[in-house]
């Protein structure tokens, strides 16, 4: 029996023998379509500009933010961190009256320009020109006098608010000079912007002037 070996240069075209006997003989053979041309896209819109909200509530759920998860019990027990802002200074006008033993009781325009150093001291500038004098041989007349002392407040929150401190005193007794003086009151604070002062001052009178040297003043005044 003879065998017959095939070259290996036949077996390609073998194997499209075989697949030209596969198929349908009915139907011709043709390659794929080519692909469709390309179709232009007409643009998409353009986005909206941006509107503000008023109202959180009308938002998306996919806007909002999340709950804060924090206890109510938790949140009471938490320190204040920031105190309120408060005006340094202090502002009062008004007048009252001044008196002594050697003096006349006189009409008083007052003032007072302050600055809280803390939540208990304050310093301040209580301006006074006292209307009617007295001068050296004892005559009663129309001068004026000044009083500028500069104190020192304790207790400025208090109802009661004591001060002491010293300043300058002009034309006391009529004698057209500036002496020392010395002075100490308290402050009523009836509401927060009405406060009725009473004080005590003690003037370093001049050689020759033999009056009392001590004057007091009743003193109401509106603060700011």
């Amino acid at each position: 029996m003879t065998r017959t070996r095939l070259h290996r240069r036949t077996i390609p075209l073998v194997g499209l023998a075989c697949l030209a006997f596969a198929a349908d003989p009915g139907q011709a053979q043709s390659l794929p379509a080519p692909p469709a041309p390309w179709v232009p896209v007409a643009p998409e819109p353009a986005a909206a500009g941006w509107e503000p909200v008023t109202d959180a509530a009308t938002l998306p759920p996919d806007y909002l933010p999340p709950p804060a998860n924090r206890d109510p019990a938790e949140l009471a027990i938490v320190p204040r961190q920031g105190k309120p802002i408060e005006n340094v200074g202090i502002y009062g006008i008004g007048g009252g009256v001044n008196f002594g033993s050697d003096l006349p009781n006189s009409g008083v325009f007052t003032g007072r320009i302050g600055y809280k150093l803390n939540e208990t001291l304050a310093v301040s500038l209580r301006p006074s020109v006292i209307f009617g004098n007295r001068d050296v041989l004892g005559r009663y007349n129309g001068q004026t006098s000044f009083q500028l002392p500069l104190t020192l407040d304790l207790f400025r929150r208090s109802v009661v608010s004591p001060y002491l401190g010293g300043g300058i005193a002009t034309n006391t007794y009529s004698t057209g000079q500036t002496n020392a003086m010395l002075t100490g009151g308290v402050d009523l604070n009836i509401t927060q912007n009405v406060t009725l002062g009473f004080n005590v001052n003690y003037v370093f009178l001049p050689d020759g002037v033999t009056f009392d040297a001590l004057q007091a003043m009743t003193l109401l005044y509106l603060k700011f």
